[in-house]
């Protein structure tokens, strides 16, 4: 089993440090993909010396096209020898206890030779003859949105949420390929044109989350001849955090670039001369935007 990530980012100066440090001890190798970041991105994931050799860096990757950009990805990961992807987006953050039982499962479910697809069951009750077991080739967990008051809180949307909604993270290679569809809907099928969210072969875990920061500040940069960001942060409140979702050790790590969240949060310190926006100067900005939206209609 080899369990490779794969990240396609663009513009995530903020995260991406993070992101990486949480997956690199639970993967094999760390491919990062970067879709032409104009912001430090590159400049911040070239400097990660702790990952070692586990970190590959492709500047300048891909177009405008997501479904080629996946596929290409795919086809990197399998030349390397992938059995396993975990996909990984900039701004997502994972803790130690999460991966590493992820991992675990994967390597004890290992069938050499592999299964037939679907598995052979023979149905007979109280045969103690074994069947051919469960098939898994695809893990979801759950994301949780942190709420901007501090890392004890989420978003209400999650505290209150079913517990089935869920995110494939980890994917086998196998008869693998991308859904076709473009930005926003796109997704992997494997065989027989199940798509991994829903597939009988995808296990659902609850219990397990990662940290997805995509609502809180990501990048300092801003759209050409304005003061508004590129990608504006989003408050949609906080609640108290789920007891058994634990601090991502990364978010801890005082060798860490830091940002304006973490800043906020007092888990970090703002570096002297350091060209970087504090988290309630983005709030503001984004306040007056939704403020002139609403005026204009």
């Amino acid at each position: 089993m080899k369990l490779i990530s794969i990240s396609m980012i663009k513009d995530e100066e903020y995260w991406i440090w993070y992101a990486l440090t949480s997956v690199a001890p639970h993967v094999d190798e760390v491919l990062v993909f970067d879709n032409h970041s104009s912001d430090r991105t590159c400049e911040i994931v070239r400097r990660m010396g702790h990952l070692g050799d586990k970190l590959t860096l492709i500047e300048g990757f891909g177009g405008d096209n997501e479904q080629e950009n996946r596929d290409a990805m795919l086809e990197e990961a399998r030349r390397r020898g992938a059995t396993h992807i975990l996909t990984l987006d900039g701004d997502e953050v994972y803790a130690d206890d999460v991966l590493s039982f992820t991992r675990r499962l994967l390597e004890v479910h290992e069938h050499l030779p592999a299964l037939n697809d679907p598995p052979q069951f023979h149905g007979r009750s109280l045969d103690p003859a074994p069947t051919a077991g469960v098939l898994v080739n695809n893990i979801g967990m759950r994301p949780i949105c942190p709420g901007f008051l501090g890392p004890d809180k989420c978003r209400p949307s999650d505290d209150m949420s079913s517990a089935t909604e869920h995110s494939v993270r980890v994917t086998s290679t196998q008869n693998l390929r991308g859904n076709g569809p473009e930005w926003g809907d796109h997704g992997f099928f494997e065989a027989g044109d199940h798509d991994i969210q829903s597939s009988p072969h995808t296990l659902w875990l609850p219990g397990l989350w990662f940290w997805d920061f995509s609502f809180h500040p990501r990048s300092s940069m801003r759209k050409p001849d304005s003061m508004e960001w590129e990608r504006q942060p989003r408050d949609l409140g906080s609640a108290p955090m789920h007891a058994d979702v634990h601090m991502p050790a990364a978010l801890l790590r005082p060798d860490g670039p830091g940002n304006p969240t973490l800043e906020a949060w007092g888990m970090c310190a703002s570096k002297p001369g350091a060209a970087r926006e504090h988290l309630e100067d983005y709030l503001a900005a984004a306040n007056a935007v939704a403020a002139n939206a609403v005026i204009a209609t």
